[in-house]
């Protein structure tokens, strides 16, 4: 009879997290998470197909995580530069974290990032959408968007840093007289 362990998945993805950092992508191997779990390396394929669709799942759920905190420091925040800074600093912090990971990744990863990539700046728009409605600054979505994909890029690389981030910031949307 097999074997049954609660929360399997969870198990995985957080004994993959620890073994991906200590070893990196070239020697994160599957059966080292199956003998650090104590399960078959079946069990693993049961939930994720390959190794790169169980690192794609460590970082989405380390991104979601990330999401959630930028959001509610996002809501706190009373004007637009501090939600830039607060998003540029989540983002750089996430890039930092996975950038030996992203060195070591084969093939082309810009490719296969690609719909996540898309997905990334959907949330950031929407998060910004929500900060300009509530400081009742309408502006139109394909502004916000390009907005959006301008502190993406600034975060993920290393030639924009955060204060050309806020002078672009402060020119896209200049302080409204009261």
């Amino acid at each position: 009879m097999p074997k049954l362990i609660k929360n399997a998945k969870e198990l995985i993805l957080e004994t993959s997290e620890k073994l991906l950092f200590q070893v990196g992508y070239k020697d994160f191997k599957i059966r080292e998470i199956a003998r650090r779990c104590g399960i078959a390396s079946g069990t693993i394929f049961n939930y994720f197909t390959n190794k790169e669709m169980l690192i794609t799942a460590i970082m989405a759920r380390d991104w979601d995580n990330l999401l959630v905190d930028i959001k509610r420091e996002c809501d706190l925040a009373t004007d637009i530069a501090t939600a830039v800074s607060i998003i540029y600093k989540g983002v750089r912090s996430f890039v930092e974290k996975y950038e030996s990971i992203f060195v070591d990744y084969p093939g082309n990863i810009i490719g296969q990032f690609r719909e996540y990539h898309l997905t990334v700046r959907q949330q950031i728009t929407d998060i910004l959408s929500n900060l300009l409605s509530r400081l009742n600054r309408m502006e139109p979505l394909p502004v916000i968007s390009i907005f959006a994909e301008a502190i993406l890029a600034s975060s993920a690389q290393k030639d924009i840093d955060l204060q050309a981030l806020l002078q672009f910031t402060s020119l896209l949307f200049p302080p409204v007289a009261e």
